[in-house]
């Protein structure tokens, strides 16, 4: 993923292109989060920058669970204390009913601000 986004290694953005172009391409929320925690801190790419890749790989490739990623980038750009993690869980609250049960009180304020609002 990070070699067909940041189109460094000539040979592995190509092949992993005509993967995405033969619509043969399953990508996990994992991934997207490892993907997003590398440009974040290695790459020092904005959140913003980050949101609209990860709306353009939604177009390009099928994103397992993709209404729980589009929810959570709702936030992600907006709300710098919650990082990339945190904002699937507001998307797996808002899109599947899903109860977050967390002891880390900022975190559960914080979750609980975005559903305020």
């Amino acid at each position: 993923m990070l070699r067909f986004l940041l189109q460094d290694n000539e040979e592995q953005f190509r092949q992993i292109k005509t993967i995405i172009q033969r619509k043969n391409c399953y990508v996990t929320l994992e991934v997207l989060a490892e993907v997003c925690y590398v440009l974040e801190g290695v790459y020092q790419v904005t959140r913003e920058d980050i949101s609209n890749i990860f709306h353009k790989l939604n177009y390009d490739m099928i994103i397992l669970h993709a209404d729980i990623l589009l929810r959570g980038l709702e936030i992600f750009d907006k709300t710098p204390k919650l990082d990339f993690v945190d904002c699937l869980l507001y998307g797996y609250k808002w899109e599947k009913g899903v109860n977050i049960v967390t002891f880390d009180q900022k975190l559960q304020k914080r979750l609980d601000d975005v559903f305020l609002q």
